[in-house]
């Protein structure tokens, strides 16, 4: 008897990847600008609060890693913590809000660990970079509607407007998991990490560069998140409004970019060393930016390097491993979650003497050093075997 093939989990994970992004960039972008505005907080006590979103992220996604490992009952819990801390934050006073907002991270994090696994795994035939390209297209079109939805909420019912509209979003990521769920229940459940896998897989080159060069990238991503808003306002005279419409630009022209990575397959070393070198010269103009031109062309900038290092080191960390694709799922991704808890907490400490513009220069040497990184992985793949 012929066993029916495994529904394919791209389409839902689509939607997941969409939904949680959109939630996690509107969110790392509203926050700040909420505590500055609302709740009267300085730039770097609105590090705190995007703080807690992270710390909430990390605690999401280990429940779902220890406890519930199954991605339709983790993202049907996640969005549903995630709508009701959005409800919270929109009705509560601002003695609340520190607990609605660690929430509503620990809400994002839960549907996260496995979904990119899952959808490498089920990349199509001859092309194994399309399910994470599906992927990152997903993250970047979030990106663009995370403010887009902010934006337009915004003006007409402030951020009380923001927060009830995100909680909105949730229903759809609810439906995407309840799409998925066949494709979910049809595979071996997800493992626990390895200590012993996690350690071999660091004995590969492959794989150890594309953490390294993750992690200083993600250490880099919150800055440009969290901060890019509170700097334009602070400096330039943005308005939340304009702010948040400025992001949605980057994130629209990081899309577009993303989708040409997967005509590209044979070249993705070059275009990630492109996007390095894109990142460098986007935290000089940000942290050098003596007028609002360059600081949006600055922002501009960054699209390059958003639309193509995460996608494309993910890439390479997953298929270095052979089968042991989902332990190293787990190590990059706490790659990425270890620098998103260290960067906001390294800023509250280091505005206070530098100014926010100063997160951008010390990101310059960030950036310089996964540079040299991603230089040392593609001459080694450059070799001949």
């Amino acid at each position: 008897m012929t066993r029916s093939p495994r529904p394919s989990y791209l389409g839902p994970g689509f939607v997941l990847a969409l939904c949680v992004r959109l939630l996690t960039s509107a969110l790392a972008i509203a926050i700040p600008l909420f505590a500055v505005t609302v709740l009267g907080a300085t730039a770097s006590e609105a590090g705190v609060f995007v703080l807690l979103l992270w710390v909430g992220n990390a605690v999401g996604v280990i429940a779902a890693v220890l406890a519930l490992r199954n991605q339709s009952y983790s993202s049907v819990a996640g969005f549903f913590v995630v709508a009701l801390s959005m409800v919270g934050l929109a009705e509560a006073g601002s003695s609340l809000a520190p607990i609605f907002m660690l929430a509503a991270g620990a809400g994002v994090g839960l549907p996260q660990p496995f979904l990119s696994a899952f959808m490498h795994i089920d990349s199509r035939p001859g092309r194994p970079f399309s399910g994470m390209g599906l992927y990152s297209t997903a993250l970047g079109i979030g990106l663009i509607l995370g403010p887009l939805v902010a934006y337009g909420a915004y003006p007409l019912f402030g951020f009380p407007g923001v927060f009830l509209a995100l909680s909105g979003v949730c229903a759809v990521g609810v439906a995407g998991a309840a799409l998925g769920h066949g494709s979910v229940t049809s595979r071996p459940v997800p493992p626990p990490p390895s200590p012993s896998a996690l350690a071999g897989a660091f004995r590969v080159n492959v794989f150890t560069r594309a953490i390294i060069t993750n992690l200083l990238y993600s250490l880099l991503l919150p800055v440009f998140l969290s901060y890019g808003a509170i700097y334009a306002e602070g400096k330039f005279g943005f308005t939340p409004a304009s702010a948040l419409l400025l992001f949605t630009g980057v994130f629209a022209l990081s899309v577009a970019l993303r989708l040409s990575a997967v005509r590209f397959e044979g070249r993705l070393d070059r275009i990630l060393l492109l996007s390095l070198a894109v990142l460098l010269l986007s935290t000089l103009s940000l942290g050098l930016a003596p007028s609002w031109p360059f600081f949006v062309a600055g922002m501009l900038l960054f699209s390059v390097p958003h639309a193509y290092v995460f996608p494309i080191a993910n890439y390479y960390a997953l298929s270095s491993r052979g089968e042991d694709v989902m332990n190293a799922s787990y190590a990059f991704q706490a790659s990425s979650a270890v620098a998103e808890f260290v960067a906001p907490a390294a800023a509250v400490l280091i505005i206070p003497f530098s100014g926010v513009h100063g997160l951008f220069l010390i990101g310059a040497l960030l950036a310089s050093g996964a540079l040299a990184v991603a230089v040392g992985s593609f001459e080694l793949r450059s070799q001949p075997p």
